[in-house]
C-alpha cells in the first residue's frame, strides 16, 4: 500500500477543497493508498466539510484553531482593521510558518508520496527527498500578468518537485512555455467527479420553496478579483429588460463581495428576481433543478461547478476565460461561450438557451461523450501514474 501525504495550506469550501475530496473519497475506496490528509491551519467552525472526509482518512491540522489563527479566520470572514492584520502577519505569521516547518520535517519519512494540493508548502519541501508532486489550479499566464515577480518565483520553486500537474491542457501549455526549466516534470489531469454520486446528492430533498421556481444558477465564490458575477448580474438585467422573461437567477456562494453585489442588484432593480440563497453543502439539488447554468468568471483553473453541471447534463454558458471553460465545453460544443465581460453576449447566450430547442437538442447530444473525460474512470490511471512514478 502506498503511503500517500496530502498537503493543504487550509481547509474551506472553495473549488480546491472540494475537488480534493472527491480525490479523497475515490483513492481510499481500494487497497492502493493509504492516505493522510495534513491541514495546515486549522479553522475550526470554518471548515464545513471536514465531515465529508472519509473515516480512513488521517487528518492533521498543524497549526491548531486558536489564538495563532484568530486573526485569520476574521480575515477570511471579511475585511480586517490594518493593525490587526499587520499583526497577524508580521508576529503570528512567522510562529504559524515555523510550526508547520517542524512537524512537516518529523513526518516527511513516514511517506512514500507528498503531494502538495494548493501548491502553498514550497519552502517547507525543498529538502525533502520524498517524491514531490505539485497540483497546480490557475492559470499560469494570467497570474504572470497581475504579479510577474511572484509567478518567477513559483517557477523557480516548482522545480524541486519531481512532478507538477496541472488540471487543464492549457495550463499545461502555458506552463511549458514559461518555465521551460520544469521540461519532462508537467502531468495533466482534469479534476474528475464520480457521476452515482453527483446523482444520489441531486435526488436530496430541499426545504426551499424557491427551488421549484424557474430560474438561472451561478455556482460560484462571491469574490470579484476572480470571478465576475458583475457581468452576470447586468446581463441578466439587459435579458429581462429585452425579452421579458420571468425566470430568476440565483447565486449560491458566499464570500467578500456580496455586499456589493446586493448593491448591484438594487441598483438595476433586480432585487425581486436575483436570489443570494448562500452556501449550500450539497449544490446538486439546485444543479439539478436549474434551467441553465451560467458561469461568468475573469480567469480559473478548471472550474468544479462547470464540471458537475457538464456531468449532470446541464445546459451551460461560461465566459471564455483563461484556463478552463474552454476544455470543459469542448471549444463550444458542449455549452456556450462568451467572451470575459461581454454584457451583451451573456444576455443573448442565456436566451438563446432558454428558448431555442434545436440548440438544447444539439448541445446535450454533443456534450455525452466529452463527459467521460471528467469522471475518475478516466483519470485514476492518470493519477497512479504521477505518485509510482519513481518505482
Amino acid at each position: 500500500m502506498k503511503r500517500v501525504l496530502f498537503l493543504l495550506s487550509r481547509f474551506l469550501d472553495g473549488g480546491i477543497d472540494t475537488v480534493l475530496l472527491d480525490y479523497l473519497r475515490n483513492l481510499s475506496q481500494g487497497r492502493d493508498y493509504c492516505i493522510t490528509l495534513s491541514i495546515s491551519m486549522g479553522l475550526g467552525e470554518l471548515e464545513v466539510f471536514q465531515k465529508e472526509i472519509p473515516q480512513n482518512v488521517k487528518v492533521i491540522h498543524l497549526v491548531k484553531d486558536g489564538w495563532l489563527t484568530y486573526w485569520r479566520k476574521r480575515k477570511i470572514k471579511g475585511q480586517l482593521p490594518l493593525v490587526a492584520k499587520l499583526y497577524d502577519e508580521v508576529l503570528l505569521a512567522p510562529v504559524r510558518r515555523n510550526i508547520i516547518g517542524r512537524k512537516l520535517s518529523k513526518m516527511r519519512s513516514e511517506y512514500d508520496a507528498v503531494v502538495d494540493f494548493d501548491c502553498c508548502h514550497y519552502s517547507y519541501l525543498k529538502n525533502v527527498k520524498t517524491w514531490k508532486v505539485a497540483w497546480f489550479h490557475f492559470s499560469f499566464s494570467h497570474m504572470m500578468q497581475t504579479d510577474r515577480r511572484r509567478m518567477k518565483h513559483i517557477g523557480k520553486r516548482l522545480e524541486h518537485y519531481d512532478r507538477v500537474v496541472t488540471i487543464s491542457r492549457a495550463m499545461l501549455e502555458e506552463g511549458e512555455q514559461l518555465f521551460p526549466q520544469l521540461a519532462g516534470k508537467w502531468r495533466l489531469i482534469y479534476n474528475a467527479k464520480d457521476r452515482e454520486r453527483l446523482e444520489r446528492l441531486a435526488a436530496e430533498r430541499v426545504d426551499d420553496t424557491r427551488i421549484e421556481d424557474k430560474y438561472i444558477l451561478a455556482v460560484e465564490r462571491l469574490e470579484e478579483s476572480q470571478k465576475d458575477l458583475t457581468t452576470l448580474i447586468k446581463a441578466y438585467g439587459l435579458m429581462r429588460q429585452r425579452y421579458a422573461t420571468d425566470v430568476r437567477l440565483y447565486l449560491l456562494g458566499k464570500g467578500r463581495d456580496e455586499d456589493t453585489l446586493r448593491q448591484l442588484v438594487t441598483q438595476l432593480g433586480l432585487q425581486g428576481n436575483v436570489k443570494f440563497i448562500g452556501f449550500h453543502v450539497n449544490p446538486y439539488p439546485w444543479i439539478r433543478h436549474a434551467q441553465i447554468i451560467a458561469h461568468s468568471a475573469k480567469m480559473e483553473g478548471l472550474p468544479t461547478a462547470l464540471i458537475e453541471s457538464l456531468v449532470m447534463g446541464k445546459l451551460i454558458v461560461a465566459t471564455d476565460c483563461p484556463t478552463g471553460p474552454r476544455e470543459i465545453l469542448d471549444k463550444g460544443k458542449a455549452g456556450l461561450l462568451v467572451s470575459v465581460g461581454d454584457v451583451e453576449a451573456m444576455a443573448e447566450a442565456m436566451y438563446r438557451l432558454l428558448t431555442d430547442e434545436s440548440l438544447k437538442t444539439q448541445l446535450q447530444r454533443d456534450s455525452k461523450e466529452h463527459q467521460r473525460l471528467f469522471l475518475f474512470e478516466s483519470t485514476r490511471k492518470q493519477f497512479d501514474e504521477v505518485i509510482m512514478a519513481e518505482n
